[in-house]
């Protein structure tokens, strides 16, 4: 269903490209996901991109909405989102916003960026397959200042308490949210870590740098492997906000700046 392979260094590439060509600027949140995204399209996820709407596709929810530029960038790679609308992203004459908005013709699952939305919609989704008997799997990104929202705890308790093994938790800890370090706002993210496994069972949860392709590969392998009915898996990936562009790597005033503004220059070579 899919052929084409995506290089991590071309989707990094691309998606900084894409910032400094629209001057959108939620690059820095979007570029610590990149190895999360790629391994997770190249090997795992259940898609057909000839058919997006695919009823046994698997869902994924991209719930830190506005860190979703390299999302966007693997979809116009497969084909699925359009050169058009890549080219004029951030205008009026695409489709895609700067926060993500519902397009399942895009594989664009659910609208986010409002924080906190997008887990408990795929909390529901996950509950809707179980109970129908269906084999598809839910995989929800989340970021670690989302975590702050109360309503993912909600959904949480609802995941736990309905043992949704077909869910896939996955934390961006890339130790960053608006304005500030989460651990000066509320929790660092050792802490968050051991609270949120108490919300499944221990061998569900995973702790492992997310720019580390074969420690993706092996927590993915885990999750579409696990039919224990024992509850969801968590994958919290350390990750660096900015990943791969040093001027903004881990600088807590890039979470919506792009590189242009400060005299960045972007080389067409990889």
């Amino acid at each position: 269903m899919n052929n084409v392979k995506l290089k991590t260094s071309e989707v990094r590439h691309k998606t900084i490209k894409l910032s400094c060509e629209s001057g959108a600027g939620h690059l820095a949140p979007s570029l610590s996901t990149v190895e999360i995204l790629v391994v997770l399209f190249n090997e795992f996820l259940k898609y057909d991109i000839d058919n997006t709407c695919w009823d046994e596709r698997d869902r994924l929810i991209f719930s830190k909405g506005h860190g979703a530029y390299a999302y966007y960038v693997i979809l116009n790679l497969l084909g699925i989102i359009s050169d058009h609308d890549i080219d004029n992203f951030y205008t009026d004459s695409s489709s895609l916003k700067g926060c993500v908005c519902m397009d399942k013709n895009y594989m664009l699952e659910a609208s986010t960026g409002s924080l906190g939305h997008g887990l408990p919609i795929a909390v529901g989704m996950a509950w809707s397959f179980k109970i129908q008997n269906k084999q598809n799997k839910v995989i929800c990104i989340v970021g670690d200042g989302e975590m702050q929202e109360g309503s993912n705890f909600e959904a949480l308790q609802f995941a736990y308490r309905h043992k949704l093994d077909n869910l896939l938790v996955i934390v961006d800890g890339n130790k960053l949210q608006a304005m500030d370090f989460v651990e000066d706002v509320a929790l660092d993210n050792k802490t968050l870590y051991k609270i949120l496994c108490n919300y499944t069972v221990k061998r569900n949860c995973f702790n492992i740098d997310g720019h580390k392709e074969d420690l993706l590969h092996n927590a993915y392998s885990f999750f579409y492997n696990n039919n224990n009915d024992d509850g969801f898996t968590l994958l919290f990936c350390n990750t660096i906000k900015g990943k791969g562009l040093a001027m903004s790597e881990n600088i807590k005033n890039y979470h919506c700046r792009c590189p242009i503004d400060d005299g960045f220059i972007l080389k067409e070579e990889l």
